[in-house]
């Protein structure tokens, strides 16, 4: 399977997601600051209620299984993570807020850009199917990892990766995810 040089049409598509990736680091301060409060206005909405008791969990579980894979003695109840090794357990709650539905969002707006051009039906598929796999995996260890930190170094430095390097995690992610896309897996359609 042959693919082709890039065209000027590539670079638009190049330009429009490195411009993407600046936007969203210029906006992350302000999105990082606000964003309890947003929470709290959201968590009313009657959707955040059912991701909250549906989607959080599943996410608690795999979080668990990667804890329990790195020896780390913990269970899962609902919606959170409880570190059981010390004398009285510590209780990480996942929130809806952090099981990244912003880093899915950002994924699909980037599908817009990245996927306009001539490339076959097949390669964009498994685009899709990766970069959500992708961002799945990037989610769970996104809250493995501040878990990691509050049960070995305590709660200010897992609030820290929380806030402020899990969003950065996310975009060095899709930065990867597309430079990978662009280069391995989208193939220029050659049916006309």
């Amino acid at each position: 399977m042959k693919r082709s040089v890039k065209s000027g049409a590539d670079s638009s598509v190049y330009r429009r997601l490195i411009f993407f990736t600046v936007f969203a680091l210029v906006v992350l301060p302000f999105t990082t600051s606000f964003n309890e409060a947003l929470t709290k206005m959201v968590e009313r909405l009657e959707i955040v209620s059912a991701i909250q008791s549906s989607v959080a969990p599943l996410t608690v579980r795999g979080v668990t299984g990667i804890l329990g894979f790195l020896g780390i003695p913990c269970v899962a109840s609902g919606s959170s993570v409880y570190l059981t090794e010390a004398w009285m357990p510590l209780a990480i709650y996942v929130n809806w807020n952090c099981i990244g539905w912003q880093s899915v969002i950002l994924l699909a707006l980037t599908f817009v850009t990245g996927l306009q051009g001539d490339y076959t039906f097949r390669s964009k598929m498994l685009v899709v199917v990766l970069g959500l796999e992708g961002t799945l995996i990037v989610n769970i260890v996104r809250i493995v990892i501040p878990t990691l930190l509050a049960y070995g170094f305590g709660r200010l430095p897992a609030i820290f990766f929380h806030d402020y390097i899990g969003a950065l995690i996310t975009l060095i992610w899709l930065s990867s995810f597309w430079y990978f896309a662009f280069n391995r897996i989208l193939v220029k359609d050659g049916g006309g």
